[in-house]
């Protein structure tokens, strides 16, 4: 099959830095040749893929810290020239795969969507009108958010685990590798390290919504001996903080978590994760033998310990059979002739 990828211009593929999407679709072009398709890619244009890339922007645009009339106006060009582009090669590929652009102008030719992020009360009118497209979600959970889509399946999320070292002997600290937002809550799991007594190293990105929540509920820790916050790492220092960590930590207070990219690649490196017990947690942790799912981390206080003593090359066993991009790419394979059958059957 020839496949058109269509992916957002807010990060290159694969992302330098945060990106969980962008490292997904990565993945998904790999395993997609693997399977002998041929991929193409609608995407930024500094974008390092192994197969054909048709920029819908010159650079990855990437999120600012403030909002401005001028990104905005970036965000719609790109999304413009996406729709321009996509028409140009849209009768000339078998099915249009897209990671968030709107593919309603485009629901006579095959397609599906993806959906990678949560579903709000804001989201629910553009749903509701779109709601005979194809999608597939990325847990089983987030479709629970809007039942009333046509999903065509559910696909996990994979990257390749060769690229992460098993570690058996972990480092004496803790570690959250995420948004820092109300959503993501790591100041829970700051909160935690402190009342155990050990080192917390935190990594990720402050979006343009979470400014004021890590001034607020974030810097207040950042004096502590205990806690390190090392920013927005690259992918190799991330590999390396995941992997020697004790224990991977991922609260949720907010918006329902869609899958959780983080939880696997720890698991990848033989790293236990304990997060709530709620979204997609109970979809990707075996609650007792690769984490530990808790109803909150007071309760986690007193579960931690069972994380520290799993089987880190059962983790990483399991991660690696159950989450990995050849998988996804089968999976999206199984989806894609679905969505062709489909197709196949209204046209006649």
């Amino acid at each position: 099959m020839k496949i058109a990828i269509v992916a957002p211009p807010y990060y290159t593929i694969p992302p330098k830095k945060y990106g969980g999407t962008e490292r997904v679709i990565h993945g998904l072009i790999k395993g997609l040749k693997e399977l002998d398709h041929e991929p193409l890619l609608l995407g930024p244009g500094d974008s390092k893929v192994d197969c054909e890339l048709i920029p819908i922007v010159n650079k990855a645009l990437n999120f600012p810290k403030k909002d401005s009339a001028a990104f905005r106006k970036s965000v719609s060009t790109a999304l413009k020239k996406t729709g321009i582009e996509l028409k140009k090669i849209a009768t000339a590929v078998d099915i249009i795969h897209s990671h968030g652009f709107d593919m309603k102008s485009f629901a006579k030719l095959p397609n599906v969507t993806t959906l990678h992020g949560h579903i709000g009360f804001d989201d629910l009118s553009y749903y509701r009108q779109r709601k005979t497209l194809p999608f597939i979600s990325i847990s089983k959970n987030q479709q629970a958010a809007y039942p009333y889509l046509n999903y065509v399946g559910v696909v996990y999320n994979g990257l390749d685990p060769s690229e992460f070292p098993v570690v058996t002997m972990p480092r004496d600290y803790l570690c959250f590798i995420g948004r820092f937002d109300l959503d993501k809550s790591p100041h829970l799991a700051i909160e935690l390290a402190l009342k155990l007594g050990m080192k917390i190293k935190l990594a990720g990105k402050i979006d343009l919504d979470g400014a004021s929540y890590f001034k607020d509920q974030i810097q207040p820790f950042l004096d502590h001996p205990l806690v390190e916050y090392l920013g927005e790492i690259g992918f190799a220092q991330k590999i390396d903080l995941i992997g020697k960590a004790k224990c991977n930590l991922h609260p949720l207070l907010g918006r329902r978590e869609p899958f959780g990219l983080t939880v696997i690649e720890a698991g990848y490196c033989g790293t236990p994760t304990m997060a709530m017990n709620r979204a997609s947690m109970p979809e990707i942790i075996r609650d007792g033998r690769t984490g530990i799912l808790v109803e909150d981390f007071i309760e986690g206080y007193s579960q931690i310990e069972a994380c520290f003593k799993m089987d880190r090359k059962y983790i990483a066993r399991r991660t690696r059979r159950h989450f990995n991009y050849q998988r996804m790419a089968e999976d999206y394979e199984k989806a894609y002739k679905k969505v062709l059958g489909e197709f196949g059957e209204t046209s006649k």
